[in-house]
């Protein structure tokens, strides 16, 4: 009789929807462009959609969207850098995700985008 080895089971994280994983994807653009921008309208439009973006969001849901989209940091080890439990880390990106995406619907700022590749947020869904 052969020994049944338990089967390694990664754990995938929480599922985001397109439009959440795309608000996300915005919002690091725009941070980063703010900080490292050489386009001087560039830096000022991404500030600009900044603000607003940030507007939207709790002060807790800003920092870890800063520390996912701005610093690349996986949710894991926004985890192990707040020492908070992974259920409320989680719940705190999908939240921020959530509202950035209401955000940008509402705001229309993902067509105005500058510069090659405009990302688009696919419309509203109910």
């Amino acid at each position: 009789m052969s020994p049944h080895l338990p089967i390694p089971r990664e754990d995938l994280g929480p599922d985001i929807g397109f439009a959440e994983a795309q608000a996300a994807e915005l919002y690091g653009r725009d941070y980063r462009k703010a900080l490292a921008s050489d386009d001087g309208f560039q830096r000022l439009d991404a500030v600009e959609r900044l603000a607003g973006a940030r507007a939207a969001l709790s002060v807790q849901e800003v920092a870890v969207m800063d520390m996912a989209a701005g610093r690349g940091h996986a949710l894991a080890e926004i985890v192990r850098l707040t020492g908070r439990e992974t259920a409320f880390v989680e719940a705190l990106v999908l939240g921020a995700c959530a509202k950035l995406v209401l955000h940008y619907q509402a705001v229309g700022e993902a067509d105005d985008e500058v510069g090659p590749g405009p990302l688009r947020l696919p419309g509203p869904f109910l």
